[in-house]
């Protein structure tokens, strides 16, 4: 009787151990294990081809690829990785999101491997492209397919090295583009006009942030105009100022900072709905100072620089402007 009982504890124990053995993610929907995938980053999602028979191509079919230099100890070794796996993933599966980087003097090698492998580049609706050219030599970016996609919905385009500026062409037709990041581009006009107007095609865009960036040689005022813009940044580390025009009527918050100056602003529309501004800059030219604090005479929340401070009490005719702007303006802060 003891020995019958010590067999049946035995045969118990036993299954449980079996139980708790058992592979049960791998046992998950491929649904299922696709999505847990989709959660790391894409190199440690490539290696889970490694963990088994069940897990060797479900990479595959991901939809979101995110590539980072940071992660591998040569250019080499990246740029080997990154053709591997646009290479080798399902080219019928849509990608949601494509964010890599693109360095050294192989980028474009890169850049054009990832187009070649990857058949539906306009259908991408999320893209960011961080280009790390080292070379002193200009060179040819292979993607200018991405200013007249019809699905993009964000795009990031950063241009590392600021003596490389990747020219635009004058208009961008991306009528479902809905958050713009530009950093060291160069915007450029229409023949026989001064005016560049990159972004009346994006019928959607709601948000627009340019860091750095410049116009072409023929080309002496930018003009931002977009009905459905309502956020718009701009950031500028060098001395070439240019005029920006701005036809926003539907604008609710604009920050500029700069630590040289101010290019001369000045809007097409009263700005009626603008609720907050920020304007952090070094100082310049009073009299384009109170030029911006008059465009802002409905904004609710305003912060600005010490150096535009000094600037506009510097100004004796301020406090005649300064009646009918401090009556609406419900916050102040000075950085």
């Amino acid at each position: 009787m003891v020995e019958l009982k010590t067999q049946t504890t035995k045969k118990q124990k036993s299954g449980r151990e079996r139980e708790d053995g058992r592979d049960m993610l791998s046992e998950l929907h491929e649904d299922v294990l696709v999505h847990i995938i989709q959660l790391l980053d894409t190199e440690t999602a490539v290696r889970t081809s490694f963990l088994s028979k069940r897990w060797n191509n479900l990479w595959k079919h991901v939809t979101t690829l995110r590539f980072r230099r940071r992660n591998f100890k040569t250019i080499a070794m990246y740029n080997q990785f990154v053709s591997h796996v646009v290479s080798q993933r399902d080219p019928s599966i849509l990608l949601h999101c494509l964010d890599f980087e693109a360095c050294g003097t192989t980028a474009q090698e890169l850049l054009t491997c990832i187009v070649f492998f990857t058949p539906h580049m306009l259908h991408v609706p999320h893209l960011r492209i961080y280009l790390d050219q080292e070379s002193r030599n200009n060179f040819y970016y292979p993607i200018p397919f991405i200013f007249s996609s019809p699905s993009l919905t964000s795009l990031t385009l950063s241009i590392l090295y600021p003596r490389h500026i990747l020219k635009l062409p004058p208009s961008l037709h991306l009528p479902a583009l809905k958050t713009l990041n530009l950093t060291n581009v160069c915007f450029s006009a229409r023949d026989n006009d001064v005016r560049a107007e990159p972004f009346s095609n994006c019928f959607s865009l709601n948000s627009l942030v340019l860091v750095g960036c410049s116009l072409s040689d023929d080309a002496k005022v930018l003009s931002i105009s977009n009905s459905n813009l309502s956020r718009f940044t701009m950031k500028r580390y060098d001395e070439v100022q240019y005029k920006i025009v701005l036809s926003t009527p539907n604008l609710t918050h604009l920050a500029i900072r700069s630590c040289i100056g101010c290019h001369d602003l000045s809007s097409m529309s009263d700005l009626a709905l603008l609720e907050e501004a920020n304007i952090e800059i070094a100082a310049t030219c009073p009299s384009i100072i109170l030029r911006l604090l008059k465009m802002f005479s409905h904004v609710k929340i305003l912060t600005l620089s010490k150096s535009v401070l000094g600037a506009i009490l510097l100004v004796s005719y301020f406090c005649v402007f300064s009646s009918s702007f401090v009556c609406i303006l419900t916050s102040l802060f000075l950085i």
